[in-house]
């Protein structure tokens, strides 16, 4: 593994709101959540149903006592209501990323220490800090062993990009080199090493090569420490004209990496982020500003007999 000290990437800075000046721009991963994810679905449905089976003498007293609808959303919401002690699946992500990040950088394994500290910041105080420490432990052990195969270089990481026109933003996990062949690379990490079926896990393309192509045909990188924003579950990216009068072009790549990191294995696979794709994306968007915005407005008041005279 070669590594070099990237001109790019710096932890984005979370703020409350924009300064005047500033663009506003929707983060890549906030348009993409406008596609329907069957397999979210499926998930959230299987969630009810283990709550019904596993707490069938609680919900059948909340019936009893609170009535048909608290008991339904109780059973809705079961999806919300992952165990304290573990990391959710974006808190989870978050240490992977930072973790896999530090030792492609540096060419140090870090300590379990290190991990610990990630660990207790994202999970806070009730959460099972040895037990999530080994389950990155295990992640990172995946890593550094597709590391040791592939012998990647990498240019830089967490680098924040910005496309004005369009008017999207967002962070790459990696730019890299592995034989020659430049990558736009993402992380991909999951606690189950496996699907329903027994089959490990893979990444899902039609989000990720959405993603990448994003990343890829933006038109600004940032130099400066990025800063976002989030209001209602939505993410957002601020750009000033003095952060885009220090913006330097996105580097160049020749192709999309995801890379996905489960605690039994380590596999990266190449992605198509190409101008097809990134207009694929332009589409999304579009649905995304329908649904945020455009929509919201075509709706009429009521009519009124005689035409509102």
């Amino acid at each position: 593994m070669t590594t070099a000290a990237p001109a790019l990437g710096l932890e984005p800075l979370e703020v409350d709101k924009s300064a005047d000046d500033d663009l506003t721009l929707w983060s890549v991963t906030t348009i993409i959540d406008v596609l329907a994810k069957q397999a979210l679905l499926y998930w959230s449905a299987e969630m009810t149903a283990d709550a019904a089976i596993d707490n069938l003498a609680t919900w059948q007293a909340m019936l009893e006592d609170r009535g048909r609808a608290e008991t339904v959303k109780w059973l809705r919401d079961a999806r919300f209501r992952r165990p304290k002690t573990k990391l959710a699946s974006a808190p989870l992500g978050t240490v992977t990323h930072k973790v896999c990040e530090r030792y492609a950088l540096t060419g140090e394994r870090p300590d379990r220490e290190f991990v610990a500290d990630l660990v207790r910041h994202e999970g806070g105080d009730q959460v099972d800090v040895r037990g999530e420490t080994d389950v990155v432990g295990h992640m990172l052990v995946q890593f550094d062993g597709w590391l040791q195969r592939f012998q990647p270089s990498y240019q830089a990481t967490e680098v924040c990009v910005y496309h004005p026109t369009y008017g999207y933003a967002g962070q790459t996990d990696a730019f890299l080199e592995i034989d020659g062949v430049r990558f736009c690379a993402d992380y991909k990490s999951s606690r189950e090493p496996r699907d329903s079926r027994g089959k490990p896990k893979t990444p899902y393309p039609e989000q990720v090569a959405l993603q990448l192509a994003a990343y890829r045909h933006a038109q600004h990188a940032a130099v400066w420490r990025p800063r976002r924003t989030e209001k209602f579950r939505r993410r957002y990216y601020l750009l000033g004209p003095a952060e885009r009068e220090m913006a330097v072009p996105v580097p160049e790549v020749d192709t999309g990496l995801v890379i996905q990191i489960t605690p039994e294995s380590c596999e990266a696979y190449p992605v198509r982020c190409d101008e097809p794709v990134h207009h694929a994306f332009l589409y999304v968007l579009e649905a995304f500003r329908w649904v945020q915005q455009t929509s919201k407005t075509v709706l009429g008041d009521p009519l009124v007999p005689g035409g509102g005279d």
